[in-house]
């Protein structure tokens, strides 16, 4: 199943809008200006009215909602009613952006969900069948990612929405006209916590297939795991930066729903073909932080599944292993696992062969050489030196030539890469002809050197593939910047340098 493109966006208000490719636009490698308190609130207010009007530009105008939550306490007094309008749920008073329901509302409960509707008006479901069906959803999400996962349920709303403390509510209502799947709304923060909000949830009223293009269910199935899942973030830290809260969502999509796999429409701008993107992008054009689901689908399938949950762990804002940013969350949660550099490089590594390295890889794209070279028996030398983004990766391949087929030939591999501080990573992959995959990681010392002898016979080799990495996870946080922490990397491009020699043993 495939639908527009385009997923929930970020953190407190989560919007899923319809919306095809674009091309993506690179994002600042330096920190930028920080606007004040009241300039961010009124840029996120001006992108949340857009987005209720359906004009807005999709992943921007779903951060400038995120925003707003964060930021309309330093609105005036008629704009913060505005906001307040545009958070409002469905059952509270009208508000001019159509998002409240016009006639009184029904309401159905069981386990820990309550389903909201209308019985008439354009909100109302096509049946109370649907109703149903959406209530049992719903709650199969919720023991599946609170149940069987183990995440944190939502902090509760308390009485709000009537169906008793505890309960999340679920509202069903007509979004189509709007562009939209869904919406997650953090309403409170909780009593002893101003980082965790308590939410609530919309869903469309029928994701009917001649709008949404797919099975009504399936749609349903996977909006609601991933909607689901920022209400479960938002009780871990609801100021945590958006790329992660957007790539673990779309992640819980395929381990709640696997028939669906609706969220390989965004591998395109993942970096299983754009490896040269910083991992932490978070982009107002393009989808890389849904894309980038795939990075923690080879976590889970090589660390286990509660990894991610781990990460979440030391990115909750509570706990003695918490109060971490993503990138640095990351890093602490792989700590046992080899290390951020050997663990991110060999997934660089192994993006370049996907149908090797993750269980539905034969769909997946492969990340692209940036270079290649065959080395002969005449031109036995090549040398490329790569400046390699933050939590990026530059893959260069070099193929035997037809003429180097004796099973004496090697190839001498000398890296010279940034200090070991900045956690850099060199792997080569030999894919041999019988199609075996031997990955080597390259031992580097402090200052970044190393190097390695690999096997190189044309009968034998078809060719290796060098990745450099850079796991670096040092920011300067806060600083406008458009990566992790809102921050500026402290490592944003550094140079990597690979000699490779074709020699006879």
């Amino acid at each position: 199943m495939r639908r527009p493109v385009v997923t929930a966006a970020a953190a407190l208000v989560t919007v899923l809008a319809l919306a095809s490719p674009a091309r993506s636009t690179p994002l600042p490698a330096t920190g930028g200006h920080v606007a004040s308190p009241q300039a961010q609130a009124e840029r996120a207010l001006r992108a949340a009215t857009a987005v209720l009007a359906g004009k807005a530009p999709r992943t921007d105008a779903s951060m400038a909602l995120l925003r707003l939550r964060l930021t309309m306490h330093a609105l005036g007094r008629a704009d913060r009613r505005q906001a307040a309008a545009i958070l409002a749920r469905p059952t509270d008073q009208a508000d001019p952006y159509g998002e409240s329901y016009s006639v009184k509302a029904e309401r159905r409960c069981s386990a820990h969900i309550c389903i909201h509707w209308v019985p008439t008006t354009q909100d109302a479901p096509p049946s109370t069948t649907w109703v149903t069906k959406q209530l049992r959803m719903m709650n199969a999400v919720w023991n599946y990612e609170v149940g069987k996962l183990g995440y944190r349920p939502p902090p509760s709303d308390g009485n709000r929405g009537g169906g008793g403390a505890g309960k999340f509510d679920v509202y069903l209502k007509e979004l189509y006209h709007q562009g939209l799947y869904g919406e997650t709304v953090a309403e409170r923060p909780t009593p002893d916590n101003k980082d965790l909000y308590s939410s609530y949830l919309l869903l469309d009223n029928d994701f009917k297939r001649s709008q949404y293009g797919a099975d009504p269910m399936q749609v349903a199935r996977v909006t609601a795991a991933h909607e689901f899942f920022h209400a479960v973030q938002y009780g871990y830290d609801a100021r945590e930066d958006p790329w992660l809260m957007e790539s673990t969502a779309t992640w819980m999509e395929d381990q709640f729903d696997d028939s669906s796999n609706d969220n390989r429409q965004y591998l395109p701008w993942s970096q299983l073909h754009r490896p040269g993107t910083p991992l932490d992008t978070f982009s107002s054009t393009s989808f890389e932080q849904y894309g980038n689901w795939a990075f923690f689908e080879y976590l889970s399938e090589h660390y286990g599944r509660s990894i991610v949950k781990t990460v979440w762990r030391h990115a909750a804002a509570f706990g003695t292993e918490g109060h971490q940013f993503s990138a640095q969350a990351i890093h602490t949660s792989l700590k046992s696992h080899g290390g951020m550099a050997r663990v991110y490089g060999s997934y660089a590594s192994g993006n370049t062969v996907p149908a090797s390295t993750y269980a539905e890889g034969d769909a997946y794209p492969a990340a692209p050489p940036a270079a290649k070279a065959t080395l002969t028996r005449a031109s036995r030398a090549q040398t490329w030196t790569k400046r390699v983004r933050h939590l990026a990766a530059v893959d260069l391949r070099a193929t035997p030539g037809p003429d180097l087929t004796g099973l004496q030939w090697r190839l001498r591999l000398v890296a010279n890469a940034p200090a070991r501080a900045s956690d850099p990573s060199v792997v080569a992959l030999v894919q041999r002809a019988s199609g075996r995959l031997t990955q080597v990681h390259v031992h580097l010392s402090p200052t970044g050197h190393g190097r390695v002898t690999l096997p190189f016979s044309s009968a034998r080799v078809t060719r290796v593939t060098i990745t450099l990495a850079n796991a670096s996870t040092r920011f300067r946080c806060h600083t406008g910047g458009a990566y992790s922490c809102r921050g500026t990397p402290r490592d944003a491009h550094p140079s990597f340098s690979v000699r490779l020699v074709a020699y006879r043993s």
